[in-house]
């Protein structure tokens, strides 16, 4: 979920909700501000905004990626338009207005979906009236808001770097309530006008999950399913048979995929990807990759937790969930 989502020591400084606690004031933190981006974006050029939080890329023909670079989650947002319409999937953290960058970006109306409703990824959408949502328990808890008891650890002196957003009241940050204005389903089509999506439910990470696919230009938005660095499969949410189906099912979309845009770090991955996970995690539950057991979780939730180490991606896994 973060700039840890490429480094391993960074996970056990993680917000009070997935309840995993250590010292947030190491040296590779205190070094993380000077240096927030990460290589590969000096490819893009950078279009720029009245809100500098937000970084904004064209990545492709009319998608911009919004990236975050100055909190540790490494958030990236997608704006994607169509010649009547535009979609907004993921509003990201929440501490600045991805709303009025936007508005900077298109006039045309714009709906938000998001790629699953971990609070990192709905932080705008209360500013937005039109949201669809999976229809599950899970999206309309989170639809009622993230309390900053919840989600504090985002705006400490470790996750956050202050002197880029001075305005931020790290003493009251939170998620605020949003309404959900319809549900969408799998296989549901999404016209923007001369640009359609579909829809694909995919478990795993959350219950409410989803992916975009956009057939006619080879791009699938993956959300957190598959972003490059450990990939979260151990907190309260995770299946990890319902994530093992979606990567096999996506894996099949490869031969006709140009690129993967995921939700963290880096946008446009190679779709092979997919695959390589989907074989990973194969070797992993079948008791043939060894893992090494993460320390320093004091939580319940973060106990007993294996990390297992493919190129360019790792599975963060709770032994329990693996019956092995």
């Amino acid at each position: 979920m973060k700039n840890l989502r490429n480094a391993t020591p960074f996970i056990f400084s993680f917000f009070a909700i997935i309840f995993i606690s250590c010292s947030p004031k190491s040296a590779e933190n205190e070094k993380w501000c000077d240096h927030p981006f990460r290589k590969g974006y000096e490819k893009y050029k950078e279009i720029g905004t009245k809100h500098p939080w937000f970084k904004v890329y064209p990545v492709t023909d009319n998608v911009y990626a919004i990236y975050e670079p100055y909190n540790w989650q490494q958030v990236i947002s997608y704006l994607i338009i169509g010649s009547e319409k535009a979609l907004l999937f993921d509003t990201g953290m929440g501490l600045d207005s991805i709303q009025l960058v936007v508005k900077e970006l298109t006039s045309l109306p714009i709906t938000v979906i998001n790629s699953h409703t971990h609070y990192d990824h709905i932080g705008g959408n209360a500013d937005f009236d039109s949201i669809l949502g999976v229809d599950t328990a899970y999206t309309k808890k989170s639809s009622q808001g993230w309390s900053h008891e919840a989600i504090k650890q985002e705006v400490t002196v470790a996750s956050l770097c202050p002197e880029t957003l001075p305005t931020v009241d790290t003493a009251n940050y939170h998620i605020r309530p949003y309404k959900l204005t319809d549900y969408i389903h799998d296989g549901s089509i999404l016209d923007l006008g001369g640009r359609q999506l579909e829809v694909f439910i995919i478990p795993g990470h959350t219950p409410d999950c989803v992916a975009l696919l956009d057939r006619a230009n080879g791009l699938l938005w993956t959300g957190d399913t598959y972003y490059e660095g450990p990939l979260w499969l151990f907190f309260p949410g995770t299946d990890l048979d319902a994530y093992e189906k979606t990567i096999t099912r996506l894996a099949l979309l490869v031969p006709d995929l140009k690129y993967l845009l995921p939700a963290h770090n880096l946008p446009l991955i190679s779709p092979t990807r997919l695959v390589e996970v989907r074989e990973g995690l194969a070797l992993v539950r079948a008791g043939k990759k060894e893992g090494k057991l993460l320390e320093g979780a004091k939580s319940p939730f973060a106990k007993d937790v294996l990390e297992f180490k493919f190129e360019g991606f790792s599975f963060l896994i709770r032994k329990d969930l693996l019956h092995l």
